[in-house]
C-alpha cells in the first residue's frame, strides 16, 4: 500500500476550544490598542479563516490604520499567544474533544503508511497551544500554519511539502486528504487536487459544506465510514 498524507484543520475538526481563540484576539487587541466594546467587530468572520486575515479584519472594523497595525504586528501576535495560553489553562467545561477524534488518531497513527499533519488557520504556536491540553500534539510533527503563509490554499501546499521533508516520501497529491469543517477547508484541499473529508461540527451551515461538494461529508469523527472516507482500505501498523 503507497503512503497517504491525512492533513487535520484543528478548530471544529479535532477540538472546540469554546471560544478561546476569539478571546484571546480581542485581549490582544485591547491591550495594544486600548480598545474595549468588541461589538464593533460581530461582522469580523472567524470560521475557516486564517490567523492573519482574523486580525486584518479586526483592525478594519476598528479602524485601525494600516501602518499603525502593521508596526505591532509582531507584539499583537505575542500578547494573543499569551493570551491563548491563559485561556486554555483555565478550566472550562464547554472546551472539548470532538467526537471520534482520538480513537481514529490513535488508530491512523498505527498504521505504518499513513502520515498525520496539521493544515490550520492558526499560527503555529497558536495551533500547538490548543491541541497541548487535549494530548494531541505528539500525532502531528508538522504541517502548515497561518504564520507559514496568510492563504489556505498556500498552506495547503507548505504542509505536503514540509511532511515529505520530513518522512523522505514525495507526497502527490492523489496521496494527501484534508480533513476539516469549514468550505474554505475543502476549497484549499481541491486547489491542490487532494481528497477532502467535510466534518459538519456546526461550525458553518451543512448546505455550504454541500455545496462545497467534498468528497465526503461526515456528521463527526465517530462515523463508522470514517476509513473510507478517508480513502484508506486495509494497512499494516507500524
Amino acid at each position: 500500500m503507497e503512503s497517504k498524507l491525512i492533513l487535520f484543520d484543528v478548530d471544529g475538526t479535532l477540538i472546540d476550544t469554546a471560544g478561546a481563540g476569539k478571546r484571546a484576539m480581542e485581549h490582544a487587541f485591547g491591550e495594544v490598542f486600548g480598545l474595549e466594546g468588541f461589538e464593533r467587530a460581530d461582522g469580523v468572520a472567524y470560521a475557516g479563516r486564517t490567523d492573519p486575515v482574523i486580525l486584518e479584519g479586526l483592525a478594519r472594523a476598528f479602524s485601525i490604520r494600516p501602518v499603525t497595525f502593521r508596526e505591532n504586528r509582531d507584539r499583537l501576535e505575542r500578547i494573543f499567544v499569551r493570551a491563548l495560553a491563559g485561556e486554555m489553562a483555565r478550566p472550562d467545561e464547554r472546551r472539548r474533544l470532538l467526537p471520534g477524534v482520538r480513537p481514529l488518531l490513535e488508530r491512523l497513527d498505527a498504521l505504518a503508511e499513513i502520515h498525520l499533519g496539521l493544515l490550520t488557520g492558526n499560527i503555529e504556536a497558536g495551533a500547538r497551544a490548543k491541541l497541548e491540553p487535549f494530548g494531541l500534539n505528539h500525532f502531528f510533527p508538522s504541517g502548515g500554519f497561518a504564520s507559514d503563509h496568510p492563504d489556505r490554499r498556500e498552506i495547503a501546499r507548505i504542509a505536503c511539502r514540509k511532511l515529505s521533508d520530513l518522512t523522505g516520501i514525495p507526497f502527490r497529491p492523489e496521496d494527501v486528504t484534508v480533513v476539516g469543517d469549514t468550505e474554505h477547508d475543502v476549497d484549499c484541499a481541491r486547489a491542490n487536487h487532494y481528497r477532502s473529508v467535510a466534518v459538519d461540527s456546526g461550525w458553518v451551515d451543512r448546505g455550504a459544506l454541500e455545496r462545497a461538494c467534498p468528497d465526503a461529508l461526515l456528521d463527526d469523527l465517530s462515523d463508522p465510514g470514517v476509513m473510507q472516507a478517508l480513502g484508506i482500505l486495509d494497512q499494516a501498523p507500524r
